[in-house]
């Protein structure tokens, strides 16, 4: 039986995509075998959203053939649509299969053909479970995105908006809950546009919800100007949806966010996270921001710290800005200077810390549910680590818990960016055993 290993690098989108290559291999005989094992194939799912996660994933390439020379290695993903003739080699790769084909990978290495395009848009095999490795599980709603944001590559790497059918989302769903999995991730690269004969996000969100299982349901990044309120209205009443909402801000200047191509201005995003908080108290709140966007001033940038100091946001992702080729932005002719751009990234990860310090002190004392996902130590003093449904990384110790299992605990201290819990009255709320 031949083997395989998978190299994931970027977005919840291509883990999603890289567990349903998983099962494609497994279908057609392969053996799973860990990264960085031997292995006769090895597919590295690359990211390209920066020149440098594009250059990450050639050094991967090229690390496996150094230890394995033997190893066809095939690359695949948003690295493989960028300027670079799909089908041919590049440094390290035997083979580069673009998107729209990664789910034929085994079709070809057994007739050693390049397959004919995918006419479904590169949709994987319906009735194939994904296999995943944690203790969530993704789904992948939608790939593609028409808004065209200057600084992003996505819509050349992803092409347009696709949706998946909702009855094949509602039935993964299932299925993967019925397996095993306590948490269930949606995900897409624009899953707020998602459309399936008029049904959208809230469509999906509804049918879940009304599974009759017990599981946790979280969603990805969702744009702005698609299905936010909606998504907030649902959020407020929902049994399963975690209250934690991801909405990318990536500028606190209108100026820029109108460089930028975004679709909304600051008095409107600062309205909405008002509104989520309103019918969401305590609600976790991320956020992506963009620092040193080209023509980005002083004042633009006090700007963006002023807001974000100004709104409860309290998973603040901050990236530095560097040029993309390809992007409408990597043309433009007035950088900011790489040293200003790294000043300016401290300044905002300061922020940004000083924010989820003050929102995990304040759950100290509150009962909070965690996921358990791992569980070590001798009894009675092991150690479970987790997440809460807001996105907080939690400890729990001196309890005899189980992985998959959803308990409630009340946190005594926050340290390290973890909450700490010791209490004995825990309460379970569900616990999945079933094997995957």
């Amino acid at each position: 039986m031949n083997s395989v290993s998978f190299k994931t690098l970027g977005c919840r989108l291509n883990q999603a995509e890289t567990a349903q290559m998983r099962a494609t291999f497994e279908t057609a005989g392969y053996s799973i075998v860990p990264y960085g094992d031997p292995s006769d194939i090895c597919v590295i799912h690359g990211c390209a959203v920066t020149a440098r996660a594009e250059k990450e994933c050639l050094r991967f390439a090229r690390a496996i053939k150094r230890k394995n020379p033997t190893c066809f290695v095939v690359i695949t993903g948003c690295a493989s649509e960028v300027p670079r003739t799909p089908g041919r080699t590049a440094p390290g790769a035997d083979l580069i299969v673009r998107q729209k084909d990664k789910y034929r990978i085994p079709a070809w290495l057994a007739t050693k053909e390049v397959p004919a395009p995918a006419p479904d848009g590169g949709q994987a095999p319906a009735l194939l479970l994904p296999r995943f490795d944690s203790q969530r599980a993704i789904v992948k709603v939608q790939d593609g995105c028409e808004f065209r944001c200057a600084y992003c590559i996505v819509p050349l790497t992803r092409g347009p908006s696709i949706s998946r059918p909702l009855a094949d989302i509602v039935r993964e769903t299932r299925q993967l809950v019925e397996s095993g999995y306590p948490e269930i991730v949606l995900t897409g690269a624009n899953i707020g546009c998602y459309r399936d004969q008029g049904r959208t996000l809230m469509d999906i969100l509804e049918q879940l919800e009304a599974l009759p299982l017990e599981y946790r349901l979280r969603l990805s990044s969702l744009e702005m100007s698609t299905v936010e309120q909606g998504v907030i209205d649902f959020m407020a009443h929902s049994r399963t949806l975690c209250r934690f909402l991801h909405l990318p801000l990536q500028s606190g200047s209108d100026t820029i966010l109108k460089s930028m191509g975004r679709r909304y201005t600051t008095g409107r995003y600062r309205a909405l996270i008002d509104y989520a908080c309103q019918r969401v108290p305590h609600l976790g709140l991320g956020s992506d921001v963009l620092v040193g966007f080209p023509g980005e001033t002083d004042a633009d940038f006090a700007a963006t710290l002023d807001l974000l100091e100004q709104l409860p946001l309290n998973n603040l992702h901050i990236f530095g800005y560097s040029p993309r080729p390809g992007t409408l932005a990597a043309a433009r002719p007035d950088p900011v200077h790489p040293l200003r751009i790294k000043e300016r990234v401290q300044q905002a990860l300061a922020l940004a810390d000083q924010k989820r310090q003050a929102f995990g002190q304040s759950w100290i004392g509150q009962p909070v549910q965690v996921l358990v996902e791992t569980v070590s130590g001798p009894k009675p003093d092991q150690i479970a680590t987790g997440w809460t449904g807001e996105y907080v990384a939690a400890r729990i110790s001196g309890q005899a818990l189980q992985p998959k299992s959803v308990v409630t605990v009340i946190p005594d201290s926050f340290i390290d960016q973890t909450l700490y819990a010791k209490t004995p009255s825990i309460s379970a709320h569900f616990n999945r055993e079933n094997p995957r």
